[in-house]
């Protein structure tokens, strides 16, 4: 029987943990790391500001020189990680692979960049 993407992700979400914009805009601090999957050019539009972009493709292999590049002084497993794409699919997948990975506190943006525009939360966009 072939699953739609959204039922995919429907499964997903039912087993990670998801966050809101205003508690990832309320608990944004140093020792949080957040995570843009989007693409190159999606995070170019847009991205809110002290992310860094690790596109969904290459999450899972990129994710472990990036935390360690942080050194927020404890196991990367132990780092306090907010994943967000376009809508909230994408990282809700995303969040449960690194579930999978053994890291222990990553939560998923429920609404994505698209939510947190539409409460116009700050967003950061290249200098033209």
């Amino acid at each position: 029987m072939l699953v739609s993407p959204s039922d995919v992700v429907a499964k997903a979400k039912a087993t990670i943990k998801e966050c809101s914009i205003r508690d990832v805009k309320d608990c944004m601090n140093e020792d949080t790391v957040l995570i843009d999957i989007r693409e190159p050019a999606e995070f170019q539009r847009g991205h809110i500001p002290g992310a860094i972009i690790i596109p969904r493709g290459l999450l899972e292999f990129e994710i472990i020189p990036a935390l360690e590049r942080r050194g927020l002084g404890v196991p990367v497993t132990e780092y306090d990680i907010v994943l967000y794409c376009g809508t909230g699919g994408r990282s809700a997948l995303a969040a449960k692979s690194l579930d999978a990975m053994g890291f222990r506190n990553v939560k998923s943006m429920d609404g994505g960049i698209v939510a947190w525009a539409e409460a116009k939360l700050p967003l950061e966009t290249p200098r033209a």
